[in-house]
């Protein structure tokens, strides 16, 4: 008990240098978990995108239209998309997707909900533009979105009808997880436009391939999207926003299908074309790999340098501490009890860098374009672990000093 005490007593003395040390750590904690972090979420995202890809391929419709104004002609001629579209599902699935567009009132917290992309747009006083998207019913299955509350069913309705039918109804959406302590299953939310009513909430982490596929940058994470269903006319004539999706099981190559699209584009008089995903697989995987790596080689130079300033801390503590050492060995204690009252001095160091470091990271979420990482306590606990063991090894040093002086050195003090 005594050597409890004293240990606790000694944070007091030389209180500067404590705090140094305290600080020290907890940035050392802090910087860990934060790599660690991205490095799960990265080797998330990876395994998410396998889960999508390992039974079908994915490509993306392009336009290849002179400008944009000469797509929005052909846009304005009645079932021209709409007839290409049917075509194409006669042999293959579409899946359809437009962003933008949903206000939410603004709320605590809304930022991090915000569509970074029309930050700038004008909207409504009191409203913000909020991370939604618009999507055919097939979405959810193409990208094995799961829902850990609510049904499907209403949503899929409502992308079957036109949007005049839309006219005064409640519109079903689904929210990413991050909503879950904001709306409550079946509440009714009121937008700038139009009265929407919560019929799911979409699993953490749920992930969808964006616009440029495989590429790690449009790999987006719905924990903070609204999803809405995309009434039956705009599903066609948004179809250079569609995924073409094929099973693996097929024997037709990527050569075949272009083909096929560019004849039934070439027949309709459309101008649109599918791109061939392999170079941005690639790119993709050589991607996380590079940053994995990045972030490895980052985890070693912070445990580098964070062992070598505490050796030299500890080190040379035990030269300037020989007075005081003396002074405990006169009043009876031995060269064991100084040995465990530098152990409990680091205990109590190390104990208050890890709450300092858990008090900052369970309050500072990280936000990456539309996704919030959330504190992952087990994480956290890793990286604590990480320097409480180097924290502990070091202590050693000091110690072995200790026991390599003669007793007679230590009375004697300085």
């Amino acid at each position: 008990m005594n050597n409890l005490w004293y240990s606790f007593r000694e944070l007091k003395n030389n209180l500067l240098f404590k705090i140094i040390i305290i600080i020290q750590i907890t940035i050392a904690i802090v910087l860990l978990y934060r790599v660690n972090e991205l490095r799960s979420y990265e080797t998330n995202k990876l395994k998410a995108m396998g889960e999508i890809t390992n039974n079908k391929k994915i490509y993306k419709l392009v336009s290849e239209y002179e400008s944009i104004d000469k797509f929005l002609e052909d846009k304005k001629i009645p079932n021209k998309f709409s007839n290409f579209s049917r075509s194409i599902q006669e042999r293959f699935t579409l899946v359809t997707t437009k962003y933008g567009e949903m206000t939410l009132k603004n709320f605590d917290g809304i930022e991090k909900f915000l569509d970074k992309d029309l930050q700038n747009a004008e909207v409504e006083e009191g409203y913000s533009l909020v991370n939604s998207l618009q999507c055919t019913s097939n979405f959810f299955e193409v990208f094995n979105i799961k829902l850990s509350d609510g049904s499907f069913d209403e949503f899929n309705k409502f992308t079957k009808i036109n949007f005049l039918e839309w006219d005064e109804q409640c519109i079903p959406i689904i929210l990413g997880d991050s909503y879950r302590k904001i709306f409550k299953l079946n509440e009714v939310i009121e937008t700038a436009h139009i009265k929407c009513r919560v019929v799911g909430f979409m699993n953490e982490n749920q992930f969808i391939l964006d616009k440029g596929i495989y590429d790690l940058c449009r790999v987006k994470n719905l924990n903070t999207f609204i999803v809405c269903p995309i009434p039956k006319n705009l599903m066609d004539a948004n179809i250079n926003n569609a995924f073409l999706i094929v099973d693996n099981k097929t024997s037709d190559d990527f050569n075949f299908i272009k083909n096929y699209i560019d004849n039934l584009a070439e027949k309709q008089n459309v101008k649109l074309s599918i791109t061939d995903p392999s170079e941005n697989i690639t790119n993709f995987v050589q991607s996380l790999q590079y940053n994995a790596n990045i972030k490895l080689i980052i985890i070693y130079f912070i445990v580098f340098f964070v062992t070598i300033g505490l050796i030299v801390i500890f080190t040379n503590s035990i030269s300037t501490r020989r007075k005081e050492f003396s002074i405990h060995i006169i009043h009876g204690a031995t060269i064991k009890d100084i040995c465990i009252r530098i152990i409990l001095e680091h205990v109590f160091l190390v104990s208050l860098s890890t709450i300092f470091s858990f008090l900052y990271l369970i309050k500072n979420n990280v936000l990456i374009i539309t996704e919030i990482i959330r504190f992952e306590p087990k994480l956290f606990f890793q990286s604590a672990l990480i320097l409480i063991i180097i924290v502990f090894l070091v202590s050693l040093i000091p110690i072995y000093y200790l026991k390599k002086y003669r007793l007679n050195y230590l009375i004697k003090g300085e």
